[in-house]
């Protein structure tokens, strides 16, 4: 094993050393934090926005970075997730949930880059936003938000209408917003905080050029961009006029550019330059052994942006060496499906990703813990879903495994299938833990079910393209694959099973058993997908569509996504927890958080955000 050189403990010492300053810090109440008695955050960034346009074009998640803690929508999300009121203090929705109306908060201030008033908002200044997002000549990212959801918009968008008065996003007087729906969408409320505001007045006068700097926009949020040098620095001071500023605590946030921000952070994290950096896996074992680093290394929160999971791909395309019309056999015998089902042991996969703490990445069920609730109960614990992801060792059975390898043995023989079975196992060479996780998985199958029942042949995918060259075009017997989802709600995560989707080609089933499994499934969904209204009866048919899924080891979960291990002198369970990284909450703390403290403090989330749904 690496360690850490004598100047850089020497380093790390004296960095530490200069940052325990117990008479220039306020004690924090929880495990031995303490904050700094200057609330500056510093951060270093690699890539620059193209626009500070909120709801631009361009749209892209390095634009939404920079500009976020400026902005808010009618709703926004606390720090366990829940959706929560914004700039819109409160609502109703009517009986058929067709009819949002939103209550803006009053007497709120617009105020340029240097922090001074520059009118009130209004509800006008969300409806020209609308207006200007349905137009199609400035071809807005956030049109998704309103195309066939909001009456009248996709007329607009697509150019059958012109006149924007059709738009069912209304202005019914001042601090009053109507919101009329082409038909009740249960998780409606989950996209308010993509409803964002602009001052009419600006947005009118620059149109397209709005926001093209900090001087060309307006700002009502946590924050405000006082400074914003291209490729140089952006500054964000605290908006005294922010409807919620007694819990914005950072009083200044200084972004540095540097395209090298990945390479030259954590040295900088300890020369006290910056305040977080990420601690890549080249340098992790070395941070993790050395004394000096090893207790302020960080493991990442579950990460829903994306849910993994393992798969057989049910219209194979893979070549003749490799069996295809034996191994659809196989894979149609559910005993054969079980015994890989149970057989996985996931915590040992993950150890090839994270060797640390593989556990907390770890899932029963597609659909993420904490996505959606409904009465305060979460969608994983609703009906037979609860069984599921209550199960010990995520899965894993060693017994259940053998047993139903054993029926499949019997049953496949009868049939006439060839063993071993075949399992063409790709993987994307620029991932260096995938490598090594379709290694463990391999050789933790042949060793639990035997080398004459499978044979996992792993095979190096291209270093570009790999989605569409490998996944997409079904060249593969059991693979890793992923997928994400927006709104808080469980038929988001039904994206890779539902009719033509490109890479579990389970609606293309070729066995016969598959395919009528399939189609109970599909049964199963759409009576869940036509009950409109958000309601336990809703929940109860999503979970029972997933349920059936995996209960027929139609798919493995895996994992959730993982922002990776870091180091950084903040609480992150004091922000909104996504990768927008929402400062409002949070404290810059004297001293690099331990691993320690990050544990006691995830565990107390958790029971809080639980506490939260009730």
């Amino acid at each position: 094993m690496r360690t850490c050189s004598k100047a850089l403990a020497a380093m790390i010492a004296v960095a530490l050393l200069l940052s325990a300053a117990p008479a220039l810090a306020e004690a924090a109440d929880n495990y031995g934090l303490v904050y700094a008695q200057d609330q500056t955050l510093r951060l270093l960034y690699s890539t620059e926005a193209t626009s500070l346009c909120s709801f631009s074009a361009s749209g892209s998640a390095n634009d939404w970075q920079a500009v976020s803690n400026c902005v808010e929508g009618l709703v926004t999300t606390d720090k366990y997730g829940n959706k929560v009121p914004g700039l819109a203090e409160s609502w109703e929705i009517s009986e058929d949930q067709t009819v949002y109306t939103f209550h803006l908060r009053k007497g709120l201030q617009w105020v340029n880059s240097k922090g001074e008033p520059i009118g009130e908002l209004v509800a006008q200044d969300f409806v020209d936003v609308a207006r200007f997002v349905c137009d199609p000549a400035n071809a807005s990212g956030n049109a998704i938000y309103f195309d066939e959801i909001i009456q009248g918009a996709h007329e607009l968008i697509a150019g059958e209408s012109t006149d924007p008065e059709t738009l069912a996003f209304k202005a019914l007087d001042d601090y009053t917003i109507e919101i009329t729906l082409v038909g009740p969408l249960p998780y409606f409320v989950s996209y308010g905080g993509s409803y964002l505001p602009a001052p009419s007045g600006m947005l009118a006068e620059l149109g397209a050029g709005y926001g093209l700097d900090n001087e060309t926009m307006g700002f009502i949020g946590a924050y405000v961009m006082t400074e914003f040098s291209p490729e140089y620095r952006r500054v964000y001071e605290k908006n005294p006029y922010y409807y919620d500023a007694d819990n914005v605590f950072i009083e200044k946030i200084i972004a540095t550019y540097n395209a090298e921000s990945a390479t030259l952070a954590p040295e900088m994290f300890l020369r006290g330059d910056v305040d977080y950096a990420q601690v890549s896996a080249a340098l992790l074992t070395e941070w993790k052994t050395n004394d000096a680093t090893k207790d302020i290394v960080i493991p990442g929160q579950p990460d829903t942006t994306y849910m993994y999971y393992y798969s057989f791909c049910y219209d194979p395309l893979f070549e003749d060496e490799y069996e295809p019309e034996n191994y659809l056999k196989a894979i149609d015998n559910e005993n054969f499906r079980q015994s890989i089902f149970w057989g996985i042991n996931r915590y040992k996969a993950l150890l090839a990703q994270d060797p640390y703490n593989p556990q907390m990445q770890q899932t029963n069920t597609i659909t993420p813990v904490g996505w959606c609730n409904i009465g305060g109960v979460d969608f994983t614990q609703v009906g037979g879903m609860k069984e599921i992801a209550d199960r010990e060792n995520n899965n894993f059975d060693e017994e259940k495994a053998l047993e139903y390898k054993a029926k499949a043995v019997e049953e496949l023989t009868a049939a006439g299938v060839k063993f071993p079975i075949k399992l063409l196992m790709p993987y994307n060479p620029t991932l260096a833990s995938w490598e090594m996780e379709v290694q463990v998985v391999k050789q933790q199958l042949t060793d639990l079910l035997g080398e004459d029942y499978i044979e996992c042949v792993i095979q190096a995918g291209p270093t570009t393209g790999f989605l569409a060259a490998v996944r997409r075009s079904g060249l593969y017997g059991l693979m890793k694959l992923n997928n994400g989802a927006s709104a808080d709600d469980p038929d988001n995560w039904t994206l890779a099973f539902r009719p033509d989707n490109t890479w579990t080609f389970i609606d293309k089933a070729k066995s016969p058993s598959v395919a009528a499994l399939y189609e109970e499934y599909l049964a199963l969904l759409k009576d869940a997908q036509g009950v409109m209204l958000k309601s336990e009866e809703r929940y109860e048919k999503f979970a029972k569509a997933e349920a059936f899924l995996l209960n027929h080891a139609l798919v493995i979960p895996f994992c959730t996504d993982t922002e990776g291990y870091f180091v950084a002198k903040y609480n992150p369970f004091d922000l909104v927890h996504n990768a927008d990284r929402l400062w409002k909450g949070g404290h810059v703390l004297e001293q690099p958080l331990t691993e320690a403290q990050f544990l006691a403090l995830y565990a107390d989330w958790a029971a809080e955000r639980e506490a939260s749904l009730k």
